[in-house]
């Protein structure tokens, strides 16, 4: 896991966008597929499942956060993100680390 991507807790941008790259390190083309995204502290737990507001495009899996969706606790998170079409997965992991918010 080479990504890390940091948010301060209740952040609700910026948007967040995970490409995937082929063998030829050529950005993968996600349109239509169906996507997900999940956090969590270890592989265990999941502390967010996401779909609404998970979607494939030309550029990888974009994400469009809701209000509240990052009020998690401090942390290095695992992140996943599963982009499926016709039964076959492509998956990305990455840390995103959520840093408590100035009182």
């Amino acid at each position: 896991m080479a990504t890390s991507i940091e948010y301060v807790a209740g952040a609700e941008r910026p948007a967040l966008l995970i490409s995937i790259l082929d063998e030829n390190n050529a950005v993968i083309d996600l349109t239509g597929y169906t996507c997900s995204l999940k956090l969590g502290l270890d592989t265990t737990t999941t502390a967010l499942s996401k779909t609404s507001g998970v979607t494939g495009s030309t550029t990888g899996v974009n994400v469009v956060w809701s209000a509240g969706e990052l009020l998690l606790a401090s942390g290095t998170y695992i992140g996943e993100v599963v982009a499926t079409s016709s039964g076959l997965d492509y998956r990305r992991q990455f840390s995103v680390v959520i840093k408590a918010a100035l009182a």
